[in-house]
Order: structure tokens, then C-alpha cells, then sequence
């Protein structure tokens, strides 16, 4: 199957990041009409940093205009497609003539990308087991056996009423033998000739019965028979419907952090197969009582002789009460870090809620908060919850009636307004353990009544594991329990049992989903070498693939010559893409999580005034500026801006930050930095406000980079990207110089070696290009 068919199977937040990687510099739209012959080209033969390998892309691209206009020509007759394929014709044409390396960049990206979408897809699919190659699969397999087990109902029904008839027919015929049977034993009385017709019509009745009696044994043993082969598939049904499909949907929700489920919209599917399942189980259930009622008023002893129907009945009933207590769901998930006094909520869901009459008899649901270990004894003794000491803490607003939407269909409970007011640790608690590791779980009961019968079945279910804070402070520590517990725990665990030790191929892998499904966008190969080799401390030498990660190393230990570990790093770079640098990370301005040296290297190879972003490696949740410039010997040399935070980027946001900065041209590899930050800029004000005052605003300088003002007329002119100068080490600012053996703490003194102003004095704006700055099309600044 093509890629581009696969991508568009995609479901959830892998779904919205394919959609997310499509937009002005490479419309979706061309992506579809020219699926195949996009993914016909050998895109990765071309390296859009190589500049000799222009001719080739420009081939590339000159033959995209091509099959465009080839489909222009298909669509003539369809004035709507027509109009659409010659504006994206007239868009890509202009986007890209001047530049088509810049075009196999995109592609090249949005191809990778895609793949390894439809790569996470596929094996979010395999890892919950499915019984068949898939969901689509599993549907019309379980739609399959409902209709089977529906024919079979209907059949053994008609079967019924057949077999009453019968017996109402059968016990007239015995009432009329027993009545000659009494005649003919008293004998006297009657004429012979009479005697003898009565004798005949005895005979005659007693065929009749012994007919109607072997009929009728014989329609209950076929119903029977009948009855165990509809279990039979009521029994693969259930195991689809709930040790499959419902299983798979509480994985995808564990998964998936019951934020951004790609399954949700599944519920309501699986609420089609319970009710269906669970009407004709209740039609099951009151054939298999009628036969034995039927089988109880019987007048002769050979239809009493069969009790299977006693024993199918409780089969059926077990599956039933099985099937309302799987129903009971979680259909929103409370928070897996609860801090206490803060409101959180949860909505609870029966899947059979339409059927069998349980929403005229709307129960209450009740919810607390249990520890591990009482979960655990659950499983050995469930009617220790109806225990009032079998709590952990006090919920306030934890009780709550069901309600029934007529229209959708759907019996729910939504808790908005749950309040964590008091939690009880565990007072024998390991040593070795803290307390962002104790996992609680809440748990929420109920019972249900079905109208005009004897059957009353409690249920119950578990949320996912939380972990209770007092303060925000463990918020870090407590997400990095339930981090690995999300990814690492197997399913039908022991509560809340999860692997120590995990190999570092699953831990990258789920580094990686954990990133993608908060920030949009995954990392990269490079970013997830860095962030193994630092997790496990070892060099680029070494080979991390056959490597394990406990989870000592990931959230307990300090990293080496660090205060903080290696979780509380990365979840707070995570957080600062999270609430500040979001729209440029999906957009992959960003390089990430790199290695210093690394980054020092990639740009000692291209031209001076090109930077890159990367995460900090000493701070926590802080992005760094590197980049590269020319000394006046005519040298290269790197620096690094110290860490923005995101206090910093509060107070003057990233993209103005790096407007503000002048000497910063390109951003890696050869992108003109005002036209990938352009239009996150914030415009300029200068009109006045109502009280006359001007708007002052704040802007970031170095020392050495202030612009030539009327003050200063005779600066003289610095060369273009020049950027030395000797350590001081009293600058507020730190900054590091690489290209040489001797690093500092410290900023270079630039004072008599200005950076020069390359917007306003170059003319630089977004139509300008690289060799309009190099070729004399753009005069250099006059002294």
C-alpha cells in the first residue's frame, strides 16, 4: 500500500501531526493529487545542504510543475479542480524557482515524517494484540457473529412457540388418556360395544401422546444443542467485544495519557456491540427460563429429565452480568497527578445504559481513592469496597445519580468538581522509595437493577494510576512515575506492578510518543541518540542499542555534575515547548535536544551569521542560541548565547528575541532567518494611547551589538559577521567561545568591534536571498 494511502488511515494526534506538517510551503492538496509520482522520485539522492546538488532538484522541481500541468489538463473539463490545481501550480512555482533545494528539504521532511507516523500507527496496532490483522477486521467479525447469534435467537424462539403449541396441544390429548385410562379401570357400567370404543380411543389418544412426547424431546434436545452452539458464540463474542476491542481502547487510553486518544471516537462503536450483545443475551436469558418453566409443568416425566436448560440459564446469566460489569467504564479519565485542594473531574459510562430498562432505575455512583495494596486486595476479595474504612482519603463531591440522554442514547455520570481533601500514605512505604512514586488509584462503584427482575449487579471500575502532590514542585517527579507506568506497565498487571529494568529501544520509543503526543511534533533520530547516550552516560563510541535503562537512572539519579536528573531535563524542556516555543517546534525551527560539540561542528561548515536552537544542556527547560562568525583574521569561531527560560521568553517572546539580534542571519542550515520568523514577530507600535503616552518596549542587546545611532554617526564599519573580543568576566551576559582551546565563563568584550546592523543598513527583508547579499546586488553598509 502507498504511503500516502496509509498516512491518510492515521487516527488521533498521529492524524492532526501528519495534517500539521502541510501548509503554505507545501500545500496538502499537492501532496494528494501527486501522491504517486512523489513517492516514485528518489528525493533522498539529494542533500538540500550541498549546493552542487542544485541542478538535480531543480530537475525535480521543473518536473513537478510538469505532471501539475498534466493534471490541469485531466481536470479541463472540471472548472472547480481546474481552478484549484492552477493556483497550487501558480503557489509552488513561486515558492520554490529560486530555490528547489529548499523544495527536496520539504518533501524530503514530510516523507520521513509520514512514515514514521504510519510506523508509531502500526505498532500502537500490534501491541494491543488484535486477534485479526485489524479493527476494520475485528468489526465485521464481531457485526458477523451478532447476526449469527441474533438468527440463532430468533430460530430457538420460533422453536418455542412451536414446542407450546405442542405442549398445550399434548396436554389435552393427556388429560382426555388419563380420563379413559379411569373408565376403562372401573369397567362396569358400560355396553360392551361402548367399552369397546372406548378401548380404541384410548389406543388412539396414547399414540397421539407417545408421538407428541417423543416430538417435544425431540425439539428440546435440538434447542438444546441449539442453545450451547449460540453460547459458543456468544462466548467469542464477549471475548472480542471485551477481552479484545474494550481492552484495546483502555490500552489506547493508558497510551495515549487519555488526553489525545485516537480511540475515543471507538466508544461509541463498542457501546453498539455491548447493547446488542446484551439485548440478546437478556432474550437468551428469558427463553432459557421459559423452557424451564415449560419443562416443570410438563405432565410426563420424559421431558423432565433434561436439565441442561438450568445450567445454560446460569451460563447465560453469568455472561450478562459479566457483560454490565465490563460496561462500566471510565469514559474520561481523572488527571494521573491529582494535587490535593485542586478540583479535578472524571466521567463514568455504562455501555448498555439504552437496554434493559437500567436507566428507569438511574443508580448513584460513588467515587474514592484507594491505595495499591487495596487495590490489590480487590482482586482476592471484591466486597471489601462495601467496607466504609476502605479508602485512602477524603473526596469531597464524589457522589453523583447517573443521568440518560435520550437522544445519543448514552447513561453517564460526569464528576466536575472531585476534590482531593486528604490522603493517607503508606506508613510501611520501602525505604528506597519517595513519595512521587506511590501510585493511588480511584476507584468508582455502583449497583444496577434490572426493572421486573431479581438481578442486582454491583460494578465497579479503577482509573488509571495517580500520584497525589501537595505542591507543584512535584509535579516533575510524579509525571516521570506515571510516565513509566504508562509505557512500560503490560496489560491485566497485578496492581500496579511495572518492569524496573527496560530495554533502551522501548524507552527511546516511548521518549519519543510521550514528546510527540504533548508538543506535536517527535524528534528526531539525532535528538534521541543525544538523549540516550546522556541518560546513559556513555560516549558516541559506545553502542546504545543493546543497552537497558532502569528506572533508578531515569528518575532518581542526578545526572553526572548536574542537580537535577535526567526526567526533570527533559520534562522541562518538554514544559517550555509546552506553554512558549510550541509553534516552532512543530514547524522544526528547532534542532532540539544536540550536543554542544555536535553543534559547534555543523556550523563551523557553513557561513557566518547562521545559528541553530538547541536545548540546554546545563539548565533545565532553557533553549540556547549557537551560532557561528568570522573573526578578523578571517577564522571561524561558535557562540552560545546563554539559556533562554521561560521566564525569559515570557517577558520578550523567542521570535523577537531573535530579531532583536542582527548578527543572527541564517538560521542552520542556510534558511534567511526574518523569513522563518517573520511572521511570529510582533508588529511594531508607535501610535499613541489614550492618555498621549507612547508605548515603550523591550528590546535584547549584547554588548557590541547596539545599531549605529544619530548619537555615534562616526562608528566605523565593522566587516560583515565580524564577532572577537577578549573574556569579561563582569558582563551580566555568559556566552562561550569555541575554535579555540580556551573556553570562558564569561562575555566577550566587544566594545570596538560592533556587530553591524544587517537589516535596515543591508535592506534585508523577506524577498532578499544569500547571493543577493554576496553578488553586489545589495550595496555593503557605507562607513
Amino acid at each position: 500500500m502507498a504511503l500516502w494511502d496509509k498516512s491518510q488511515r492515521l487516527q488521533g494526534p498521529l492524524l492532526e501531526q501528519m495534517k500539521q506538517l502541510y501548509g503554505p510551503r507545501f500545500p496538502i492538496e499537492v501532496r494528494h493529487y501527486l501522491a504517486t509520482w512523489i513517492e516514485a522520485q528518489m528525493w533522498s539522492d539529494i542533500d538540500p545542504d550541498i549546493p552542487a546538488h542544485e541542478p538535480n532538484a531543480r530537475r525535480l522541481f521543473e518536473a513537478m510543475l510538469i505532471a501539475l500541468q498534466e493534471l490541469i489538463a485531466t481536470y479541463s473539463a472540471n472548472f472547480i479542480t481546474k481552478t484549484q490545481l492552477e493556483a497550487l501550480f501558480a503557489h509552488m512555482k513561486g515558492e520554490y524557482i529560486q530555490r528547489p533545494l529548499e523544495l527536496v528539504r520539504v518533501v524530503q521532511m514530510c516523507l520521513v515524517t509520514e512514515a514514521e507516523l504510519v510506523r508509531k500507527q502500526e505498532e500502537f496496532e500490534k501491541s494491543n494484540n488484535r486477534l485479526t490483522p485489524s479493527s476494520n477486521s475485528n468489526a465485521s467479525q464481531i457485526q458477523q457473529l451478532i447476526q449469527n447469534i441474533m438468527s440463532r435467537t430468533e430460530g430457538m424462539e420460533t422453536m418455542y412457540r412451536t414446542l407450546t403449541a405442542k405442549h398445550e396441544s399434548f396436554q389435552i390429548h393427556y388429560q382426555e388418556g388419563c380420563r379413559l385410562e379411569v373408565m376403562l379401570h372401573q369397567g362396569g357400567g358400560f355396553p360392551p360395544d361402548q367399552l369397546g370404543k372406548y378401548r380404541e380411543r384410548k389406543q388412539l389418544i396414547d399414540q397421539i401422546v407417545a408421538k407428541d412426547a417423543e416430538e417435544m424431546k425431540r425439539t428440546i434436545d435440538d434447542l438444546g444443542q441449539r442453545f450451547l452452539e449460540c453460547l459458543e458464540e456468544v462466548g467469542r463474542t464477549h471475548h472480542l467485544v471485551v477481552a479484545v476491542e474494550l481492552n484495546n481502547w483502555k490500552q489506547s487510553q493508558r497510551l495515549f495519557n487519555h488526553e489525545d486518544d485516537p480511540n475515543r471516537n471507538e466508544l461509541n462503536s463498542l457501546q453498539h456491540w455491548f447493547e446488542s450483545l446484551a439485548e440478546l443475551l437478556w432474550r437468551l436469558r428469558q427463553l432459557g427460563k421459559q423452557l424451564l418453566i415449560t419443562q416443570s409443568r410438563a405432565a410426563t416425566p420424559i421431558l423432565q429429565q433434561n436439565d441442561q436448560f438450568h445450567t445454560i440459564t446460569q451460563h447465560v446469566t453469568k455472561y450478562l452480568q459479566e457483560l454490565i460489569s465490563e460496561s462500566f467504564v471510565l469514559e474520561k479519565q481523572p488527571p494521573q497527578v491529582i494535587k490535593t485542594s485542586n478540583r479535578f473531574s472524571a466521567t463514568i459510562r455504562l455501555l448498555v445504559g439504552s437496554k434493559l430498562q437500567l436507566h428507569l432505575n438511574v443508580p448513584e455512583v460513588v467515587g474514592s481513592i484507594i491505595s495499591e495494596k487495596q487495590a490489590k486486595a480487590l482482586l482476592s476479595d471484591p466486597s471489601k469496597v462495601l467496607s466504609s474504612s476502605f479508602t485512602s482519603g477524603e473526596i469531597v463531591n464524589h457522589q453523583k445519580a447517573m443521568e440518560y440522554n435520550s437522544q445519543t442514547g448514552v447513561l453517564q455520570c460526569n464528576f466536575n468538581y472531585m476534590q482531593l481533601r486528604r490522603i493517607k500514605r503508606n506508613s510501611d512505604r520501602k525505604s528506597t522509595e519517595i513519595v512521587m512514586e506511590e501510585k493511588f488509584t480511584i476507584l468508582f462503584r455502583s449497583k444496577f437493577t434490572i426493572p421486573g427482575d431479581e438481578l442486582d449487579i454491583p460494578v465497579m471500575c479503577q482509573s488509571l494510576p495517580v500520584v497525589v502532590i501537595v505542591h507543584v514542585t512535584q509535579q516533575p517527579a510524579a509525571e516521570a512515575t506515571i510516565f513509566w507506568d504508562n509505557s512500560f506497565a503490560e496489560p491485566n498487571r497485578e496492581p500496579f506492578v511495572v518492569p524496573e529494568v527496560v530495554s533502551w529501544p522501548r524507552v527511546s520509543e516511548a521518549l519519543n510518543h510521550y514528546f510527540q503526543t504533548i508538543s506535536g511534533r517527535g524528534l528526531t533520530p539525532r535528538n534521541l541518540d543525544y538523549l540516550g547516550r546522556k541518560l546513559l552516560g556513555v560516549g558516541m563510541e559506545e553502542d546504545i542499542i543493546q543497552m537497558s535503562v532502569t528506572r533508578q537512572q531515569m528518575c532518581r539519579d542526578q545526572l553526572r555534575g548536574r542537580s537535577f536528573t535526567f526526567w526533570e531535563w527533559f520534562y522541562k524542556h518538554l514544559d517550555l515547548i509546552k506553554t512558549t516555543l510550541k509553534r516552532e517546534w512543530v514547524e522544526g525551527l528547532l534542532e532540539g535536544f544536540m550536543d554542544k560539540i555536535e553543534a559547534q561542528s555543523v556550523l563551523l561548515q557553513v557561513q557566518p551569521g547562521t545559528f541553530l536552537v538547541r536545548f540546554s544542556d546545563s539548565e533545565a527547560g532553557a533553549a540556547s542560541v549557537t551560532w557561528v562568525a568570522e573573526t578578523e583574521t578571517g577564522d571561524k569561531q561558535t557562540f552560545h548565547l546563554a539559556p533562554w527560560g521561560k521566564h525569559d521568553l515570557t517577558i520578550r517572546s523567542f521570535a523577537d528575541r531573535l530579531h532583536d539580534l542582527h548578527h543572527l542571519i541564517f538560521l542552520y542550515p542556510n534558511r534567511l532567518k526574518d523569513e522563518v520568523f517573520g511572521p511570529y514577530y510582533t508588529p511594531q507600535r508607535v501610535e499613541a494611547r489614550n492618555d498621549g503616552y507612547l508605548e515603550s518596549q523591550v528590546t535584547i542587546t549584547m554588548p557590541g551589538s547596539h545599531t549605529r545611532t544619530p548619537s555615534n554617526p562616526a562608528s566605523p564599519a565593522p566587516s560583515l559577521y565580524s564577532f572577537v573580543g577578549t573574556p569579561n568576566p563582569h558582563s551580566p551576559y555568559s556566552m562561550m567561545s569555541s575554535g579555540s582551546s580556551r573556553q570562558f565563563n564569561g562575555t566577550p568584550d566587544l566594545t570596538g568591534f560592533p556587530i553591524p546592523d544587517l537589516g535596515p543598513s543591508l535592506g534585508l527583508n523577506q524577498a532578499s536571498s544569500f547571493d543577493e547579499l554576496f553578488d553586489g546586488s545589495i550595496p555593503p553598509p557605507s562607513n
